[in-house]
């Protein structure tokens, strides 16, 4: 009898099928919550930029 572990087909994805995903799809992985602070933090920083020039 032959394991079913043998198979690797335990439905979770190979890690060495995604090595590089896009900016985009880690984008769009986030939830709302984790987006609006990356924004808000983005546009301080860009304000904060501005202002030392």
């Amino acid at each position: 009898m032959v394991s079913d572990a043998a198979d690797a087909t335990d439905g979770r994805p190979d890690p060495a099928d995604a090595t590089d995903p896009s900016l985009v799809d880690r984008w769009t992985a986030l939830d709302r919550g984790w987006q609006a602070l990356a924004l808000g933090l983005g546009i301080v920083a860009a304000h904060l930029v501005g202002q030392a020039l």
